[in-house]
């Protein structure tokens, strides 16, 4: 709705937020993205398009499935969190290893499309999504999130949000069949119906989940 409520975890610089405010003037919109340097990029955006601080909600840091400080790899578009030490030795996270190692050395020779490499290591303050939606203080019409294989831990910390409807419509790019499956499965355990679903999206790396409740259905 014109008047709703929407918000974008992992939102970089700016792309969907400035675009669903430009669209919806009086939509409520919060950013949350905790890289200082995609921040930047993202005042520099408001500015140009005629936009500012005061127009959307930018948070200064990450949702996950605990409050604290955690390890974040600042790598770009493929920045994210870094997995806790139970996981770290899944076979998504060695594969992911494997890459990260791959694509320094690609960056090393030269190549600019790896130029970052394996990326830079920082720490960043994190809540959940149920902090997150207190923090917003109203229903929230939207989240949509790209957060890089942190889909599943993120839910897991908004249990009570998703079991009272407080988010009416996700929509999530998802990281592999593992984590598109158990996103899946955690939402239609909390009662979500599943709008669109398509763990392998055409031309695009990532897949996605649409899933609605409560609320008027966002796919036709």
């Amino acid at each position: 709705p014109d008047d709703g409520c929407y918000v974008n975890i992992g939102s970089a610089i700016g792309y969907y937020v400035i675009l669903a405010r430009k669209l919806s003037p009086g939509l409520a919109v919060h950013a949350v993205e905790p890289l200082e340097r995609f921040r930047g990029y993202f005042h520099d955006n408001l500015l140009l398009n005629e936009l500012t601080e005061e127009d959307i909600t930018i948070h200064p840091l990450g949702v996950s499935g605990n409050e604290g400080k955690v390890s974040f790899v600042a790598k770009g578009f493929e920045s994210r969190i870094v997995q806790d030490d139970e996981e770290r030795f899944s076979l998504s996270n060695l594969l992911q290893m494997f890459k990260d190692g791959t694509r320094a050395s690609l960056g090393k020779l030269g190549v600019k499309r790896y130029a970052e490499g394996a990326g830079e290591q920082t720490v960043i303050d994190t809540i959940t999504l149920n902090m997150l939606v207190e923090r917003v203080g109203s229903p929230i019409d939207v989240v949509q999130m790209d957060v890089q294989g942190l889909e599943t831990a993120i839910l897991e910390g908004g249990k009570q949000s998703l079991e009272r409807a407080d988010v009416r419509t996700f929509i999530i790019g998802t990281h592999g069949n593992r984590i598109h499956q158990q996103c899946l499965d955690m939402l239609t355990d909390s009662g979500y119906e599943i709008e669109y679903e398509e763990a392998h999206t055409p031309h695009q790396p990532d897949g996605i989940i649409v899933a609605s409740k409560g609320g008027k259905r966002l796919v036709a």
